[in-house]
C-alpha cells in the first residue's frame, strides 16, 4: 500500500505522536466535526458558533498540529482515536 493509499484509508505513514492537550476543547469539538465530514457551515450550525469563528478555530488546530491542511487533519483526528468508524474492506 502506497502512502497516498494510506492517507486515503486514514492511515499516515508516520504515527499520530502530537498530543491533543495542544487543543482547546472547543478546537477539539471541531476537530471531531472535521472528521466526520462536516463543512464549515454545518459546524458553525451544530456547534453554535460564527462562520468566522469556524474559520479561526480550523486555521489554528492546523498551526497548533503543524499539519498542512484539513485532510490532514482529519487522517490525525482518525490516528488519535477521536473517532471510531469501521475499517474499510
Amino acid at each position: 500500500m502506497g502512502v497516498v493509499q494510506m492517507i486515503v484509508w486514514g492511515l499516515s505513514a508516520v504515527p499520530a505522536v502530537r498530543d491533543l492537550d495542544v487543543l482547546t476543547d472547543d478546537q477539539r469539538a471541531v476537530l471531531r466535526c472535521l472528521a466526520r465530514g462536516h463543512a464549515d457551515h454545518e459546524i458553525a450550525r451544530v456547534l453554535g458558533f460564527a462562520l468566522q469563528r469556524v474559520a479561526d478555530e480550523v486555521a489554528d488546530i492546523l498551526r497548533r498540529l503543524d499539519l498542512p491542511d484539513r485532510v490532514a487533519a482529519v487522517v490525525f483526528a482518525h490516528e488519535a482515536g477521536m473517532l471510531h468508524l469501521p475499517f474499510p474492506r
